[in-house]
């Protein structure tokens, strides 16, 4: 049996769009339906998450960013070859609003981490709440963020560990408006004290990609040999 790994599902992908020269061993094929592009690989079976397998998929995901919108799939989204139509016609609905959601739109990401706070887990202060150093600190910093943004679609996502805590944020920005969000969200950077916020991007929408029916994956997976890891390393 033959499988695809999809990569992403772009609108009005450019015509002299090619993959990035910084995966050249990484097979592609191209399907176009109308207005909408599949991007996917031809694999033996599901790949292993090597960090030189994610940094290919991810460089072939962003050099489609030019399309006039683009879902990138999450890594090892397989399927066997013979249900790649079946399953994008099931999802159509869905896949087309989420295209609707990202066109014209990319993804900025705000990272935030405490830099000065290294009590232990045991010990709990005002700042370091339910034993994770800064949490309160750094959701205070996010919504103050969020609020100068002014963006109506923005995820949060929180990691304490002992002795530290950080947090991310992920915006849909407009393409045209990536440097007014950077201005405004820079006197929020600026006077948070004892926190480093780093902004970068812009990325594929990946935090805003609709979470799509997983039977058809969970079938490939459960017949699909894995990919040596010599295949993806």
């Amino acid at each position: 049996m033959t499988y695809r790994h999809l990569l992403a599902i772009a609108e009005r992908l450019p015509a002299a769009w090619r993959p990035p020269s910084s995966a050249p061993d990484l097979p592609i094929e191209l399907a176009r339906h109308a207005e909408l592009a599949l991007i996917a690989s031809p694999v033996a079976g599901v790949p292993v998450p090597t960090a030189r397998a994610l940094a290919r998929h991810h460089d072939v995901v962003a050099s489609a960013m030019d399309a006039d919108a683009l879902l990138p799939f999450r890594f090892g989204t397989v399927l066997p070859a013979a249900d790649v139509d079946a399953w994008l016609a099931a999802h159509a609905g869905r896949l087309r609003q989420g295209l609707g959601r990202v066109r014209g739109a990319v993804e900025m990401s705000v990272r935030l981490l405490r830099l000065h706070c290294a009590h232990a887990a045991a010990r709990t202060c005002r700042e370091c709440a339910g034993g994770a150093p800064g949490v309160t600190a750094l959701r205070a910093v996010a919504d103050r963020l969020v609020e100068r943004a002014g963006l109506p679609r923005w995820r949060y996502r929180s990691a304490g560990g002992e002795g530290n805590a950080a947090a991310s944020l992920a915006f849909l920005v407009p393409r045209a408006d990536v440097a007014a969000f950077l201005s405004r969200i820079a006197p929020v950077a600026s006077r948070a004290e004892g926190l480093a916020v780093v902004p970068t991007g812009p990325w594929p929408p990946y935090s805003f990609t609709p979470a799509l029916d997983r039977a058809p994956l969970a079938r490939a997976a459960a017949t699909a040999p894995e990919v040596p890891r010599a295949e993806t390393a």
